[in-house]
């Protein structure tokens, strides 16, 4: 699913435009019942490698430019945020 939502964004990019995308560092999912500091929640938080994450994107056409990894905070593990341009 991943990867078709990916080519999409890259089709509807202008060439030279910008896709800015951020998850979640890990392997798998996580079913969430509780966030922010107690609210009760009810979602799956799908986590990503950084070489996999990147790998998609260049498979849906865009050229990554720019990578930023986060490290975990006290209720979040590791992130990831990544910038890729669509070739002109």
């Amino acid at each position: 699913m991943l990867p078709q939502v990916l080519a999409s964004f890259a089709r509807a990019l202008k060439p030279g435009g910008y896709f800015i995308t951020a998850t979640h560092v890990g392997d798998g999912d996580l079913r969430r019942t509780e966030a922010y500091g107690g609210v009760a929640v009810r979602w799956t938080t799908h986590k990503w490698l950084p070489e996999q994450l990147v790998g998609l994107i260049e498979q849906a056409g865009l050229r990554p430019v720019a990578e930023l990894r986060l490290p975990p905070e006290e209720c979040s593990g590791p992130g990831v945020i990544v910038m890729a341009e669509r070739p002109a």
